[in-house]
Formats: C-alpha cells, structure tokens, sequence
C-alpha cells in the first residue's frame, strides 16, 4: 500500500478538495480504526490497510460535512471481499473500474474479485472473448497495481467447467472443448490444455497467486456429447466432478497458485435428493485438498436459521470457508434493497455465530445488466457496516452512507419501490416495472398479473417521489433516469388500458413515444459513462423494439386492424408472488427471440 497515493486518491474520489492545511496523526490499533477529528486536526488509529483505507475515508466525510466527531470501531471479520460480476455484457471501463475499486477500498473492502469468464485476454486464443470488452493483459495489470497502491488485494475469477457458454458457442471451441453448450467435456486432454492456458492469462497480470476457479452450477456434467460418447456405461456425475476438480487442481499447483471455488456441486452430488446445500449431503466421500477455499454462495433466505446449518457442513471441506452474500442488482431495472438489507443480516449474523471469518458481497449481472452499476452504491455500504458494527442500524446505514460515500440513504432506499409495494421486504422478488416496460402493446403476456395493483398512480406518484430528492454530483444521472423510468411506466399502464378497452383512436401514442426514447437516451449516457461500448447493443435493441413497437401499433390502428390480444390466464411467475419475475426474452414474446 502506498499510503500517501491512497490518501490522494480517494480526497480526488471525494472531491474533498485542498486538505493540505489538515494536520494527520497515526497510530496502529488493534483491531478496526478510529478516527478524531478536532477542526484541523485529525487522530487516525487503524489495524489494517483496509482499516486504514476506511478511517481515510471516513475523515475526508468529516471535512466535507465540515464536522467535528471522534469514532472507534472493531471489526468482525478478516477478509470482506467485493465481487463485480463484469461478464453480463456489461463491461466497466478501466477508468470507472478504478473509481469503483477505490470507492470499495474506502469502505474497508479487503479484497475484490472480478468475476471475468472470458473477459480477459488469452494471448494464444483471440475467439476468447472476442467482440464481448474483454480487458488486456496491461489493463489487467494496471488494475492491479493501482488497487495494490490502495491496499486491495485484486483477485481474478473465472470458470473452469460450466458457465462457459459464451465460449462455447464460439465453433472454434465448441468443437474441441463442450460436452455440453454450456460445460467443459470431462477428461478430455484438449480441455486440460485450454483450462491451463486460461489459468496462467488470467493470473499474468495480477499480483496475487490467488484465484477463483468458479466450477458452480455445473448441473449437466457428462449429459450431452460426453454422454453420447459413453452411452455403453453408465454416466457417474460424482465421479467426473472429482476428476475434473483434481485435474484443475493439478494444474493450479503446477503453476504455484492458490485456489477457490464455489461449494455448491460438492453439496449437490452428496445430496440424496440432489439438492443444493443439503445439510444432510455426504461430504466425507471427496477428500479435498483443505487449503483449497469453498464459497458459500447463498442470497436468498432471511432467516438466519436457514444458513447455519450449511454453513456448519462447510468446515467437513475445509477450513478454509467463504460465505457469499448478495447485492441484488441482478435481472431487474432497480436493486432490491429490502431483500438486500434482510438477506445479508440473516446471513452475516449467522457467518459470525458459526465463525466465519471471510465473507463476500457480490453484485451480479444477470439478463443484460440492466441495473446501472451506480445503483449498487448503498448495498456496498450495507454489506461493509457488518464488518464494524455488531448488529447495524437504519440509523448507522443513513449516516455512513453520508460520510464515507456523499449518499443519502432514503433516496437509495426509494429504488426498492419500483418491485415492492408492501412494508416487508420483497423477498420473492417480484420485479413488476421489467414486466411493465417490456409488455407488448398488442399481445400484452402479463397482463392479467398487473390488475392487483392499481400501477398508473402508484407509479406516477414514485416519479414525484424521486424528483423531491437532491442527489449528489455522482447519482444526478442515476436519478434522472429513475424519475424517468417511474415516469414512463405510468404512462404504459394507461395505454396499456387505453388499448384493452377499444379505445384505439383515442390512445395518444406519441407523447409515449417521446417519453420512451428520453428514457433511452439517459439509459445511453449512463451505460456509455460506466461502460466499455460492448454489450451497449443489446440494450438498443431492446429500447429499440419497444419504440419499434409503437409504430406498429400506431399502423395497425390507422388501417383499423389493431385488435389487443389479452390471454385469459395469469402469466407464468416463476416465483410464489402476485406479479412474478421472468427475463426479457420471456416477457416480450412467445415465440422465439432466435432459432
């Protein structure tokens, strides 16, 4: 760590401005930090870099808020680890990703993985992420250094057997390397040799020797060509697992480096019932390298009761034990903060009962990253103040969001109304505003599900709500799109009723219309201000085809041919909730999106 470029760092994040006539005083501490701040002089006590990076912070806060305090905090747990999934298609430029890194470093995050699948460079493979916003091996490397230079351990994280789809479908490796579109072909010696030249890319440039090796969700093993090659035998999944790991495992040792993986096949092939962390799963069979980490994924349940039995089960691997939490920012328009808040207080008070010591935020992607990054910033917050405070507060969330970030936490906390209407968390995780926007205008899927709520006024009135807040210099853009967005799900109800009830020659489609593509525009200027361009088209066409979309419907009035086809019945909602959840693809259409 270099404390002076840390120091200067995050006073340029902040825009604390000229802080050259504050005096600074240093002491180590114990355990977690304290700071005193007395007009011009500032006491910093702190035990780790990451205590440190936080008190650092903390005091650049006081200044800004021009603010006398003294705090002292202990912390909980060794390693808090930030994960940002980067292969959603939406890739963070080098420049926001460094912003981003030193945001994280100034909450007192030890470690941050990056969660790449084929989103770095492969020297000797230029298929591998290619079109997809991949990071170089020198921007890798200067990611690296920089977060080195702020005290956080940069990690990389990738997928050695499943999850690998967006390189499979890719000729060149599908027919070397896929037993399935999705999973590696076990035991096949092309494999090894491709499983080696990605551990020894994606590590290159780092400074670490650790690794994630993913290896999650690998359901499929040996059940598409392995399968049809191998149909004389019987298909042992238990047995290709252990032999694939170990080959992985293999290689990570020859090339001196220390790996991690997420936990859950483990749990799935012990399990009788093939059930996903079953604490009743035969572990002992495995016989695990014990200094290899197992990571505990899980963000769903708000009971504490419901992890800590699995994470006990976890200690019959290794030692070596992660609990992973989520930020819940994935599959939806808008983070969900109440299910975020409930699901990483159950599972961070159960990660201390059991005694873990290293826990994980991770804030996935999934179906296009439609949520901005930006919109993450409070379940960061959430997640960081497990570390200092036993049992965090409403109150403690409000002010530290405030001091360590220039972030007012209700108007974070007002996202959450875009999916929940009750005064409970949405734990099913309903996300009625996707449904909403994505709805066709003529042959509307989900609409018998919207008729619980009345959304026209409700939405209306979350788009007043929005523009009462003053945000900060860093979330203006962030909100203008909320308010927008608040803005043009209230029109598509009432045109969406409008056109049910025959009232075709009445509809105004283009103040809609106009409404639509504004929403479109921000959505651009936000992707393009965090993002690398790839992934930016998927987003066009979706915005795209719903303005598209219109003009159709706008044709199919003036030739008198419009006709509203409503099914009969609720749509599918994937979940036990009023309106449901579903990706694009399932939304916008029946048929085929491609075949």
């Amino acid at each position: 760590m270099d404390k002076k470029f840390a120091l200067k760092e995050l006073n340029k994040f902040r825009k604390t401005g000229d802080i050259s006539d504050y005096h600074f005083s240093f002491n180590k501490k114990e355990s977690g930090y304290s700071v005193k701040k007395v007009d011009k002089d500032i006491e910093i006590s702190a035990h780790t870099n990451a205590d440190l990076m936080r008190a650092y912070n903390y005091a650049l806060g006081l200044i800004k808020e021009q603010k006398n305090r003294t705090v002292t905090y202990c912390s909980n747990f060794k390693e808090v680890i930030a994960m940002i999934d980067l292969a959603r298609n939406a890739v963070l430029s080098v420049k926001t990703l460094k912003s981003e890194i030193c945001r994280l470093a100034g909450l007192g995050y030890t470690e941050i993985w990056l969660y790449l699948e084929d989103e770095f460079e492969i020297p000797s493979e230029p298929y591998f992420g290619m079109s997809r916003g991949r990071y170089s091996q020198k921007q890798l490397h200067d990611l690296a250094v920089y977060s080195d230079k702020l005290g956080v351990n940069l990690v990389p994280a990738i997928q050695t057997l499943g999850h690998l789809k967006n390189i499979l479908k890719w000729q060149h490796f599908n027919d070397q390397l896929a037993d399935t579109d999705n999973n590696l072909y076990p035991g096949k010696k092309k494999v090894e040799d491709f499983v080696f030249k990605e551990l020894k890319a994606a590590t290159a440039p780092f400074l670490t020797n650790k690794i994630h090796i993913g290896m999650d969700e690998a359901y499929s093993i040996g059940l598409g060509k392995y399968y049809f090659d191998h149909k004389d035998q019987p298909i042992d999944q238990e047995k290709l697992l252990k032999t694939h790991a170990q080959m992985v495992f293999n290689l990570c040792k020859k090339l001196h480096l220390k790996p991690l993986m997420w936990s859950d096949m483990w749990f799935e092939i012990g399990s009788p019932t093939n059930m996903m962390y079953d604490p009743n799963a035969d572990l002992s069979q495995f016989h695990l390298d014990r200094e290899i980490g197992q990571i505990y994924w899980d963000y769903y349940s708000t009971d504490k009761n419901h992890y800590l039995p699995v994470m006990k089960k976890h200690f019959e691997l290794t030692d070596n034990v992660y609990f992973a939490a989520g930020i819940w920012t994935w599959g939806r328009l808008a983070p969900n903060q109440t299910k975020m808040q409930a699901s990483i207080k159950a599972g961070l008070e159960a990660a201390k009962n059991i005694g873990i010591k290293k826990i994980v935020a991770t804030a996935w992607r999934d179906d296009g990253a439609e949520t901005p990054f930006a919109a993450s910033y409070l379940g960061w917050q959430v997640f960081s103040e497990y570390q200092y405070f036993n049992e965090p507060t409403e109150e403690n969330f409000k002010v530290d969001f405030k001091i360590l970030q220039s972030e007012d936490y209700r108007s974070y906390l007002l996202l959450d109304d875009f999916d929940n209407f009750r005064d409970a968390p949405n734990e099913k995780d309903m996300v009625p505003s996707k449904l909403l926007l994505y709805e066709d205008l003529i042959q509307p899927r989900f609409y018998q599900n919207f008729k619980k709520v009345e959304l026209q006024n409700y939405y209306r009135e979350l788009a007043e709500n929005l523009s009462d807040i003053i945000p900060s210099e860093n979330s203006a853009l962030i909100f203008d799109y909320y308010i927008q967005l608040a803005m043009v799900l209230s029109e598509k109800i009432i045109l969406l009723n409008e056109l049910s009830s025959g009232k075709n020659n009445q509809v105004e489609l283009e103040p809609y219309k106009t409404n639509l593509q504004k929403l479109s525009k921000i959505r651009r200027k936000i992707w393009f201000r965090e993002n690398k361009g790839s992934g930016s088209e998927i987003m066009d066409i979706r915005f795209g085809g719903m303005i598209e979309r219109i003009n159709t419907v706008k044709y199919l009035i003036e030739q008198e041919q419009y006709c509203m086809e409503i099914p009969e019945l609720e749509m599918d909602r994937h979940i036990n909730d009023s309106f449901g959840n579903a990706r694009y693809f399932e939304i916008v259409s029946p048929s085929e999106i491609s075949w």
